[in-house]
């Protein structure tokens, strides 16, 4: 089963950057892991152009 969300990291300069990621199994081990799909910038920057953009692509990367 794969799974498609938002993850928000929090780097080293103090910046949440979002970007979204499918989460799935390892064939064979079992053990999970996660891909980037598409990364999406800082949280900061794109609060200027979505008025909530954690609903927002949260909402987005379920669709996917």
């Amino acid at each position: 089963m794969i799974i498609m969300f938002l993850k928000k990291d929090k780097r080293p300069n103090g910046r949440v950057y979002l970007s979204i990621v499918e989460g799935f199994r390892e064939p064979g081990t079992g053990k999970t892991k996660q891909r980037k799909v598409k990364s999406l910038g800082y949280l900061d920057d794109l609060e200027g152009k979505y008025d909530d953009p954690i609903a927002f692509f949260t909402e987005l990367a379920k669709e996917m």
